[in-house]
């Protein structure tokens, strides 16, 4: 009776929660170490999921459309994201990401923030901002 009273008195108090925070080890010889990566690109285009077959990086959990994005330059430079290279990221709404309308958006440069696990191809809080070219 005790140690249902201890687990009762454990569980309404809150202290059976896991730290929310992935980057401190648990003791367990694993870590997850998270690294913030920074990408200049052009967005090529933009599509609804599903209407083809595309291999996407998904960055949110409620995604609804692709951004093809063409990567000019990546850091740090040990990233899973390759400059030279395009690739697609499943996003909910390339509005709320780029800020523009779709016509004002494809061919545009952005620099891009994301979060990757560091380990595993998982990433999120993809960002955006235009990043604006110097008058010639």
């Amino acid at each position: 009776m005790k140690v249902i009273m201890l687990v009762l008195v454990c569980v309404l108090s809150g202290s059976h929660q896991l730290p929310l925070n992935t980057n401190q080890s648990t003791g367990t010889g694993t870590t997850s170490h998270k690294v913030s990566i920074t990408f200049i690109g052009t967005v090529k285009s933009l599509e609804p999921l599903g209407e083809r077959e595309l291999r996407v990086i998904p960055t949110d959990f409620d995604s609804r459309f692709a951004v093809t994005v063409h990567i000019e330059s990546v850091t740090p430079g040990d990233a899973p994201l390759e400059g030279g290279k395009d690739q697609v990221f499943a996003v909910h709404s390339p509005a709320r990401l780029l800020g523009a309308v779709k016509e004002d958006m494809v061919g545009r440069k952005y620099r891009f923030k994301v979060t990757w696990d560091g380990v595993r191809h998982r990433f999120s809080g993809l960002t955006a901002a235009p990043v604006v070219e110097p008058e010639r």
